[in-house]
């Protein structure tokens, strides 16, 4: 009773996974991975110049400890490093963030008319 079911539901299961795949990811993917780091990237200048400064990963150096076990065994003592990292705060010269923002949405509106190029362009799936 429920098996001719089945295959419609998958019919339309892959019907609506292939509607709601993104156009701009179908059509054109370098461009909309750019666009994600862009928006990264404008979200960061944004909140650096609101604070005045921005945090900064340093790396401490490596410190040799003992570990119980190993990637290949789990029994034993051996020698492993313990890569570590700080965070610190950076002042930064506002002028120039504001005019690499800048930049960065100038960037980010250029790359929205590539894309939206490419979906207009892009046939149909």
């Amino acid at each position: 009773m429920f098996m001719p079911r089945i295959p419609a539901l998958l019919t339309l299961a892959l019907a609506l996974a292939a509607c709601a795949t993104d156009p701009a990811s179908r059509c054109a993917p370098e461009e909309a991975r750019e666009l994600k780091t862009i928006d990264r990237l404008i979200a960061e200048a944004r909140t650096d110049i609101e604070r005045g400064y921005r945090t900064v990963q340093v790396p401490t150096g490596a410190a040799v400890n003992l570990c119980l076990g190993s990637a290949r065994s789990h029994v034993g003592v051996s020698f492993c490093t313990d890569p570590g990292t700080r965070t610190r705060t950076e002042a930064i010269d506002t002028a120039a963030a504001t005019r690499t923002l800048d930049a960065l949405l100038a960037r980010r509106e250029r790359l929205q008319a590539q894309i939206a190029a490419a979906v207009a362009a892009c046939p149909a799936p």
